[in-house]
């Protein structure tokens, strides 16, 4: 990650109530009493799609569309990373007082933000949603998302 570099950060929702999670991101219970690194890494999306399969459409879909931004999937207990990484961001462009209460409200499940700023739910703004909202907040996006659209006819 570089500070010069645009910075998206989906929060993923939470899984479980306990501690912990397995190397794909899995509830601890989908993980734990198997062997080590013999687990299924899709058992735990197979009860449908829910708040982890749009935190992973809406990655995808930014890492497409938009390469050159910094697209990182972060649990929200992981304050060591958020909220240092909110703050600086936000320090910046807005000063320390704001900077302070971004990254107290980084951690919420299943927020995006863009550059430090929350900026909406993935959860409610949907993989499309969640691009055309981190394009109108990046400089020159946009322009270019506005540019690329079919003419109505």
């Amino acid at each position: 990650m570089t500070a010069d570099r645009p910075l998206v950060v989906l929060v993923r929702p939470w899984r479980a109530a306990r501690g912990g999670g397995g190397c794909c991101s899995a509830a601890p219970d989908d993980v734990l009493g198997r062997e080590p690194g013999r687990h299924d890494h899709l058992s735990h999306r197979r009860a449908g799609p829910g708040p982890e399969a749009t935190v992973g459409e809406a990655y995808r879909l930014l890492r497409a569309a938009l390469p050159e931004v910094d697209v990182q999937v972060v649990d929200a207990g992981n304050t060591v990373y958020l909220l240092p990484t909110t703050f600086r961001r936000m320090r910046r462009r807005f000063g320390v007082r704001s900077a302070v209460a971004a990254a107290l409200r980084a951690p919420t499940a299943g927020a995006l933000l863009v550059d430090g700023e929350r900026v909406g739910d993935v959860a409610d703004l949907g993989p499309e949603g969640v691009l055309a909202a981190v394009r109108e907040r990046l400089p020159g996006e946009a322009h270019r998302a506005r540019a690329h659209r079919p003419a109505a006819g």
